[in-house]
């Protein structure tokens, strides 16, 4: 009996230092396990800031740097300003890295790096320096320096902008209406006239870039502007005008563009190709992209 103790006891002293190391080994590996499945998923937090910081950009009018966080302060992403495709006119490159930023002050990063087609510029679509559906009514003063064309019945917004109206006022960097039209008038500015109004512009007002009214408008007072005028209505110009650019009236048949006062209508296009570039933003696909 006592020899069978010590057999024990001398087995006892010897299988305890075994499972320890054993029980130790599995506590490390879990340990292991466990720091491994949390860099797991902070590394794939960072990837879903990062394409979060892409879809961002993408969303946004015109195409520019972004930043911002997802989740709380430590989940951020960052996308420089994009860079133009040597040789190209409308392919960039957009880059966007996502950060988890951890309570021991390790950052955890992912870059991704894409190349995003904008739309394409067709200035040829602006061929006149006034296009109407309707009759061209000329009264007073009126210049006009380029040609003029009327009854023109294959006035087209999408076709010529590349782009439907829906998505031209939903990537409006001015959005009015009748009622709360004021400055500045740059960019795209659309404004919505209420059925059965007849918008009036009054006063002295200088602007650039592409303005759509929809809706019966009256130009009148002091008016200066660059780029493209696109009317869903009917159009009367009076008073003091100068237009550089083009003028567009989508109109009903019976709805004539009046121009009447001391208006100057200059077809320029370059200013039609300056106010296309605000457009062609509006339109952008992502084609490629990579992890850096």
């Amino acid at each position: 009996m006592v020899n069978n103790r010590g057999v024990v006891l001398v087995f006892s002293l010897l299988l305890t230092p075994i499972l320890s190391s054993l029980l130790g080994a599995l506590y490390l590996n879990a340990v292991s396990e466990s720091l491994q499945a949390n860099q797991y998923a902070n590394s794939t937090r960072a990837f879903w800031l990062a394409e979060a910081g892409l879809a961002t950009v993408k969303a946004n009018p015109g195409l520019g740097a972004a930043s911002g966080s997802l989740g709380g302060a430590n989940y951020t992403y960052n996308v420089p300003s994009p860079q133009l495709v040597t040789g190209t006119t409308n392919y960039w490159i957009v880059t966007s890295t996502g950060t988890v930023s951890l309570p021991s002050g390790v950052n955890i990063s992912r870059t991704l790096s894409t190349t995003v087609k904008t739309g394409a510029i067709d200035s040829s679509k602006f061929p006149y320096a006034i296009d109407t559906t309707a009759d061209l009514v000329i009264r007073g003063n009126v210049t006009i320096n380029g040609v003029a064309k009327e009854n023109d019945a294959t006035i087209n917004f999408a076709n010529m902008f590349g782009i439907s109206k829906t998505t031209m006022e939903a990537g409006a960097t001015h959005l009015y209406t009748d009622s709360n039209f004021a400055a500045p008038v740059d960019g795209i500015t659309w404004v919505n006239v209420a059925s059965g109004n007849n918008f009036a512009i009054a006063g002295n007002l200088e602007g650039s870039g592409i303005l759509i009214i929809n809706g019966d408008v009256r130009i009148s007072g002091t008016i200066v502007f660059d780029g493209i005028i696109y009317v869903i209505g009917a159009l009367t110009m009076t008073g003091t005008i100068t237009t550089n650019g083009s003028v567009i009236a989508e109109s009903s048949l019976t709805a004539d563009t009046e121009l009447m006062g001391t208006v100057n209508v200059n077809y320029d296009l370059t200013q039609i190709e300056s106010a296309l570039a605000y457009v062609q933003l509006l339109n952008k696909q992502i084609v490629s992209w990579r992890e850096e």
